[in-house]
């Protein structure tokens, strides 16, 4: 079985192939998502937790999540699910998928670092890869950089260098991604603005109403009259 193990701390991941069944057998009957102490895979990894996060069985079917059964099953999957593509919108189509519990007929099986133990691997913990693409919406990039809401989010921005493949030695430039859900003085003016405007449209609705009450009752009254008076020419000519 081979293992494939990410490091979300240092954006690295490496892939370890295990021969004895002895090593990995700690993981068979676990579910995705379930966590695993990784003593047994070796004395390097004595004190790391991994979590499972999916793996493909020998075949080449991904594993499933939700699928409680360790072996092959066919589901009809749609827009939405994982394990599937639509290609036309509204398509459905029946995919062969591998449960979710880790059995012997897993060729390879995905695990991500959740405590780091006592050693160090190569591979996994010595360098720190820096993440291409930063966070894009506002309240992330606040998360990331750990800022208040006073802190201005647009100097805090990841930018990337980028060259030009076209030109040769032609001056770099830098990329930013704009950023989403930003409140800037011109969305709070804008805000106040269409408030502004709903306000003085529920207004003036309310003063058509009147109007038109006041106009509704006016005919009512003058209908009443007019019948009144029918009435009273009837009774003096009878």
């Amino acid at each position: 079985m081979k293992l494939n193990i990410a490091n979300p701390a240092t954006g690295e991941q490496k892939t370890i192939d295990l021969d004895d069944e002895r090593r990995y057998r700690i993981f068979y009957d676990k579910k995705m998502a379930q966590e695993v102490p990784g003593d047994t895979i070796g004395d390097e990894f004595k004190g790391y937790i991994f979590r499972i996060t999916g793996g493909n069985d020998k075949q080449g079917f991904p594993m499933k999540q939700g699928v409680l059964v360790p072996y092959r099953v066919r589901l009809l999957l749609g827009d939405g699910h994982s394990c599937y593509r639509e290609r036309r919108k509204g398509e459905r189509r029946r995919k062969s998928v591998r449960g979710c519990i880790v059995g012997p007929d897993i060729a390879v099986l995905s695990l991500v670092i959740v405590k780091k133990g006592d050693n160090e691997l190569p591979g996994l913990t010595e360098n720190v890869i820096p993440k291409r693409l930063g966070p894009k919406r506002a309240t992330k990039v606040r998360k990331f950089f750990n800022l208040t809401k006073e802190d201005d989010v647009r100097k805090y921005v990841v930018r990337r260098e980028v060259q030009s493949k076209k030109k040769e030695n032609a001056k770099p430039y830098y990329k930013a991604p704009k950023i989403q859900r930003l409140v800037t003085p011109l969305r709070l003016q804008r805000r106040r603005h269409l408030r502004s405007l709903k306000v003085r449209r529920i207004e003036h609705q309310k003063e058509q109403k009147s109007e038109y009450d006041a106009l509704i009752a006016k005919r009512i009254a003058e209908k009443k009259e007019k019948v009144a008076a029918i009435k009273a020419l009837h009774k003096k000519t009878a």
